[in-house]
């Protein structure tokens, strides 16, 4: 590679990479970075401080104060993307023509200007997200934040045609790649980044069932009550529920139930240690959007995953998995696992199935063509 630079614009500081889309964008950096391609990261600030780790991985790094008034909620342009627009980092990013990655929908305000009309433009979707948000309002308790998603959701879906200026669209699953592809004809599949290299799941048998997500999270609340309440109160297994700031609901909730622990806010060294030690890791979702980085990393590093279909929406990731949709399904399925030692065959299976196409590595390559193409 001669000298490549890449301009990467993203909709939060992405380390750390502690939930969702921002360890898809970190890692992305990471390993496009140890490739030698130099990289002019741009971050929207939205609750994260800056972070010297990004100095040390990218050419440059450049912050810009994102517009949370509540005026950008009576815009017609989408809240999420209209709060990240900013006369700043288009003028960087004018100072020269490399190519340049949006990550999302929400930094897409870019592709307005006609002057990035004839640029190698690339957005990376992280989920159709007009979907996402009708999804979240369904499950929304709140009458004013049921109202706001559902009209953000509204808006996400007229609001998705300025995709078609971009001259690149990669997904992260085959549902969202052919839909687009439908559309624009211009979407690549190409799997979420991840912290792994290798898988380093243990053999043998765990000590817990863990369910981790971040529990500030919507749509992670709604699974983790649904999961206590349906499934580990109904086990005799130690279960260990385990993320970022978890609401009072939930502590009060996990607190009845003697079996069920809930951890809060573990560092990235004690989530890793909870996840290869657990036997059986327990994921549930109502949204079949996007691709969960909890599932990759359960993969990667755990022993058994026990998820439901939508979980694996849009992936090949059913085959390492064991599925389950109803209360009664995961129950029979703890009970059948819950003695079954996790083995070589199984390990030897999930590399062969990871690292076809999960692998960080091919993914990358494959980012690279498209860049310099």
């Amino acid at each position: 590679m001669n000298d490549q630079h890449l301009h990467i614009v993203s909709f939060n500081i992405p380390y750390p990479a502690n939930y969702g889309g921002i360890i898809d964008v970190y890692n992305r950096i990471r390993v496009l970075s140890e490739s030698g391609v130099k990289i002019h990261l741009h971050c929207f600030e939205y609750g994260r401080p800056h972070a010297p780790e990004l100095e040390r991985l990218c050419f440059s790094v450049n912050y810009y104060k994102r517009d949370t008034s509540v005026r950008n909620l009576f815009c017609k342009t989408p809240y999420i993307c209209c709060s990240r627009r900013s006369n700043e980092l288009i003028n960087n990013l004018l100072q020269d023509d490399y190519p340049l990655l949006i990550e999302g929908l929400h930094c897409c305000e870019i592709l307005r200007d006609k002057r990035f009309e004839k640029r190698n433009t690339i957005v990376r979707i992280h989920n159709i997200e007009h979907e996402y948000y009708r999804l979240l309002a369904k499950q929304e308790k709140s009458l004013l934040r049921r109202l706001y998603l559902s009209n953000e959701a509204k808006k996400l879906r007229k609001y998705e045609d300025i995709l078609a200026k971009a001259r690149h669209l990669i997904t992260v699953n085959q549902t969202e790649n052919d839909y687009l592809n439908a559309k624009y004809g211009t979407a690549t599949l190409i799997p979420s980044f991840h912290q792994f290299d290798d898988v380093c799941s243990l053999q043998g048998r765990g000590s817990h069932i863990l369910y981790h997500a971040n529990l500030s999270v919507p749509e992670n609340i709604v699974a983790a009550k649904w999961l206590t309440t349906n499934v580990f109160a109904k086990t005799d297994l130690a279960v260990k529920i385990a993320g970022l700031n978890p609401p009072r609901e939930l502590r009060n909730l996990t607190a009845k139930y003697q079996n069920i622990q809930l951890i809060e806010n573990p560092s990235d060294t004690d989530m890793q240690v909870l996840i290869q030690n657990a036997h059986i890791i327990i994921m549930y979702t109502h949204q079949p959007t996007g691709l969960k980085l909890k599932l990759l990393h359960s993969l990667f590093a755990g022993r058994f995953c026990l998820v439901n279909s939508n979980m694996v929406s849009g992936t090949s990731l059913a085959q390492a998995c064991e599925l389950a949709d109803t209360p009664n399904d995961f129950l029979a399925k703890i009970d059948r696992l819950r003695t079954m030692p996790f083995d070589d065959n199984q390990i030897d299976h999930r590399i062969m199935l990871l690292t076809n196409d999960y692998s960080n590595y091919r993914n990358r390559d494959r980012i690279i063509k498209i860049i310099e193409s």
